[in-house]
């Protein structure tokens, strides 16, 4: 099906061209013959163009990583892996081998959807003073927890992949070695982040040579990163969780009196789960089960569609619109601020928060005036009637298992209270009430009074390979460089401190702290459509629910959908914060409604997120696209 842009949307890009492109457009012929054509939208460099596969990363060099293995006949988690490699040197402050991360995987030959969750988890003994000391962050060692990349890196290459670890690991190694120039964005976080970077001596020495921070333009060379990364060529991930690499972890770490041992090392491992899928007009959403937030991404959508958004026009000029998308992202947040946490160990209602038939329920508290906090809904009742649709296949849906001990029931009750039962319209139309073995935070507590961890401190990728299979993988260190605690030039994750805020997301032993990471990928049939995520910290899902609204219900070109601005409403009171760029209509509509406009000072603001994404049109053209809110890159074959 082949579409033409409106006037409407040919105006708009325009206007946002003049206001608001980052560098000289430059034409993009695209092979073959392209659904848009170069005349329909404006391009960058952070565009690419292809038919045979895709790479889109934070990194040029990232994404050329991930490219060079697909040349060598590799598939999409070849590249994936490679890529997530190279940009654990290339984006030390984002992500790295001391961090965490999950991904969201389409096996097209296969037909069959898969996700595999390796965020970092606590240990044995896990540090419950860490809930209530309120001044744990300043402790840095006892803020990480076992690190999962690795071993979720090479678990998914050992599954999925077709090239030997060493290939795969070849690019990283050979940026760590040789160095790479320092781009402006690392260049800025170095310089405003001195304090954590002064905290060692090592990493003084590596970001701060002669004490003078590193400057854009200069050469960064990490051999000890190197020599970690070549151990973990010849050994996987021996070379990493055990043997004197982790050795001489434990020991720094115990310095700042962490829990953490070398069993709990030894003993992590990822964990496969099935993939949230779910359909929407005419598409099916594959995305991350808890405790990530991909049931955020999918209520948002279905609230939008009930919403009817297009019949308003377009976010960016009509207030009806932008009233749609804003409730649906405020009622879609405030849910998974409650349900949330390690299913593993939490029962959560996540099979009906995901449902048509909650989405159907929660659709009512949509339009009119806007209520200064908004209430969670109860997706209990709706969770036992959820069944898979039928375009979701094999066990590419998520149906969240009750898993609880009586231990587990025990420690749930002696941390936090009962839940309330929702106020209504939801109380009144769900009856039955959560398990009573499950626990909510205080009345004050929630999604705005105790955000996320990763704040804009996180990466993305997206890859889609010459078959057809892709994958979406979010990584992260939780603050920028983690903990700011450095091993052997490895910078250790603060995710230990990222427990709490809802009844699920309890500290446990072995447990993995909830996030608002949401790597996402849309299909048509069999056919991979778009490949879209984020980091961001809140702003993730919103970021992720507006790419999707705008490549899929309003079909713009991936280079203007993500130039669009963006909106992040709270949940307890009535702000909304919002790029630049709406129309003084929309505003007036929001004003009008009772919402606060917080406007940011930027046409785009980086806290808005760093979108990855790439668009399969119908005659197989990949579209790749980096956000120009951050330093990135795509590149195809």
């Amino acid at each position: 099906m082949r579409k033409t842009l409106s006037l409407f949307t040919s105006v708009l890009l325009a206007v946002l061209f003049l206001a608001g492109a980052c560098g000289t457009p430059e034409p993009v012929t695209v092979t073959p013959e392209p659904r848009f054509s170069k005349a329909d939208a404006p391009t960058f460099y952070r565009e690419a163009t292809a038919s045979e596969g895709m790479v889109v990363s934070a990194h040029p060099l990232g994404s050329e990583a991930g490219k060079s293995m697909l040349a060598l006949g590799g598939n999409a988690v070849d590249a994936a892996v490679a890529t997530a490699f190279a940009i654990a040197v290339l984006e030390p402050n984002m992500s790295g081998l001391g961090g965490s991360g999950a991904m969201t995987i389409w096996n097209r030959l296969e037909g069959q959807a898969d996700y595999l969750d390796f965020y970092a988890a606590t240990g044995a003994d896990p540090d419950y003073e860490l809930d209530t000391d309120p001044d744990s962050l300043v402790t840095r060692e006892r803020g990480v927890a076992v690190p999962g990349m690795v071993a979720g890196l090479l678990e998914a290459l050992e599954r999925y992949g077709t090239l030997d670890r060493q290939t795969v690991l070849e690019p990283a190694i050979r940026l760590a070695e040789e160095g790479f120039i320092v781009h402006h964005l690392l260049a800025d976080v170095i310089a405003g982040y001195s304090s954590r970077l002064l905290y060692d001596n090592d990493s003084a020495a590596l970001f701060y040579p002669g004490g003078e921070p590193l400057r854009a333009g200069d050469l960064l060379i990490q051999p000890e990163l190197a020599g970690v990364l070549r151990s973990l060529a010849e050994q996987g991930r021996d070379g990493f969780y055990s043997g004197d690499i982790a050795r001489r972890t434990i020991q720094k770490l115990s310095v700042g009196n962490s829990r953490l041992t070398l069993t709990d090392f030894e003993n992590y491992q990822p964990t496969w789960r099935g993939a949230l899928c779910q359909e929407w007009m005419g598409h099916r959403i594959l995305s991350a089960p808890p405790s990530l937030a991909g049931h955020e991404v999918i209520l948002g959508l279905k609230l939008i569609e009930r919403g009817n958004i297009a019949r308003h026009g377009h976010p960016i000029s009509s207030g009806e619109a932008l009233g749609v998308l804003v409730d649906a992202i405020r009622i879609a947040r405030a849910d998974r601020g409650q349900w949330q946490g390690d299913p593993t160990f939490v029962d959560l209602p996540v099979a009906g928060m995901i449902s048509d038939e909650y989405a159907s329920l929660r659709a009512a508290s949509m339009g009119g005036d806007v209520p200064d906090t908004l209430h969670f809904g109860n997706p209990w009742p709706a969770t036992p009637r959820f069944t898979a649709p039928p375009g979701c296949i094999g066990d590419g849906f998520f149906v969240p298992p009750l898993n609880i001990t009586e231990r587990d029931a025990d420690e749930l009750r002696s941390h936090i209270p009962a839940p309330p039962v929702p106020e209504a319209p939801e109380a009144e139309a769900m009856e039955t009430e959560a398990p009573e073995t499950e626990a909510a935070p205080s009345p004050d507590a929630g999604p705005d009074a105790n955000p996320d961890i990763e704040e804009q401190h996180t990466t993305h990728i997206s890859v889609v390979d010459r078959h057809g299979n892709a994958v979406s993988m979010t990584n992260t260190l939780g603050l920028y460089f983690g903990s700011a605690v450095i091993s052997d030039g490895v910078f250790y994750n603060s995710a230990n401190h990222n427990f709490g805020g809802s009844y699920g997301s309890i500290r446990g032993p072995g447990r993995t702290a909830h996030s608002s990471t949401a790597p996402t990928i849309l299909l048509s049939g069999d056919r991979v459509e778009l490949v879209v995520g984020s980091p961001g910290s809140g702003r993730i899902p919103p970021a992720v629910i507006s790419m999707i609204v705008h490549t899929m219900i309003y079909d713009l070109h991936p280079a203007e959908a993500i130039r669009m601005p963006r909106v992040y409403p709270m949940i307890n009171n009535p702000v909304v914060q919002m790029e630049r760029g709406y129309s003084a209509e929309a505003l007036r509509t929001l004003n009008e409604r009772g919402y606060v406009i917080s406007p940011s000072n930027f046409p785009m603001n980086m806290l808005f997120g760093g979108v990855q994404m790439i668009r399969v049109l119908d005659d197989g053209t990949m579209i790749g696209v980096s956000d120009p809110r951050r330093d990135g890159g795509a590149a195809g074959l």
